[in-house]
């Protein structure tokens, strides 16, 4: 698929119901699919409070988180990545993003690497070690979560295996909205890809998601920003724009892999 319609699904979770919140990123998803998104992106931790001394136990079978996603990704023959939700497994509790294909079925489980060291975080969570690639429509797409994004290193792997849309799904502060917004056009520009980023925008007296989810092209340039409040949003993202971006700054082709290796 040579453009790709994207729809940035931002909202504003529920620190009460899991339930409330998977019934209205189905209906948003379900919304955006009928307004021609093939692709539809949701965003962290989407099952529970954040904050782990919030939260119930969220261990749950993946089959009943998913159910209703994977209906209806098969209905309207899209793709979904589900952000994420707190998984019990056998290696612990992992913060797992699901992508799931247009026949319905999960072509990726994807835990987050890099777990953030403060926020009770990484009190329960445990840290993934496998990168998260996946095909969109014939999109080689990576996938982040939320503090991911802060590691180039990780980033510039992604690019080197071919990726072009770099998807990255957050519960990102409003206080470091800037930065947020920073490293999802840093990310873009020094990959030459495109970067979609979907955000929070629930509010709370402990902490305060700052929405902003932005859709960047290969020259990191914003094809698409919310605000701060629940919205969904499509962006129109041209496989084309990649090697164009390459081509006239070449950064990406002019890279010195034979020396940069002589330093690690």
């Amino acid at each position: 698929m040579e453009v790709l319609p994207v729809a940035l699904v931002q909202a504003a979770i529920s620190r009460k119901s899991p339930a409330a919140n998977l019934e209205a990123l189905v209906e948003e998803t379900d919304r955006a699919a009928k307004n021609g998104a093939k692709v539809a992106v949701l965003p962290e931790l989407w099952n529970q409070t954040f904050l782990l001394r919030e939260r119930e136990d969220p261990a749950r079978k993946e089959g009943l988180i998913l159910s209703e996603f994977t209906r209806l990704a098969k209905r309207h023959e899209m793709a979904i990545v589900a952000g994420s939700v707190a998984m019990r497994c056998r290696e612990g509790l992992l913060n797992r993003c699901h992508v799931i294909g247009p026949k319905g079925n999960v072509i990726l489980r994807y835990d987050k690497i890099h777990v953030f060291p403060s926020f009770f975080e990484g009190e329960g969570f445990k840290a993934g070690t496998t990168l998260g690639i996946c095909d969109l429509f014939g999109w080689k797409t990576g996938v982040l979560v939320c503090f991911d994004v802060e590691f180039p290193e990780l980033c510039r792997y992604l690019a080197e295996k071919g990726v072009r849309l770099l998807v990255v799904v957050g519960a990102w502060p409003a206080e470091h909205i800037r930065i947020w917004k920073t490293l999802n056009a840093a990310r873009s520009m020094e990959n030459q890809l495109f970067t979609v980023g979907v955000n929070r925008c629930d509010r709370s007296p402990l902490v305060q998601f700052g929405g902003h989810s932005i859709a960047l092209n290969p020259f990191g340039e914003t094809i698409l920003e919310l605000d701060d409040r629940p919205a969904t949003e499509i962006a129109w993202l041209r496989k084309d724009l990649v090697e164009k971006a390459r081509k006239s700054n070449a950064v990406w082709f002019s890279r010195r892999e034979e020396i940069y290796r002589k330093w690690s």
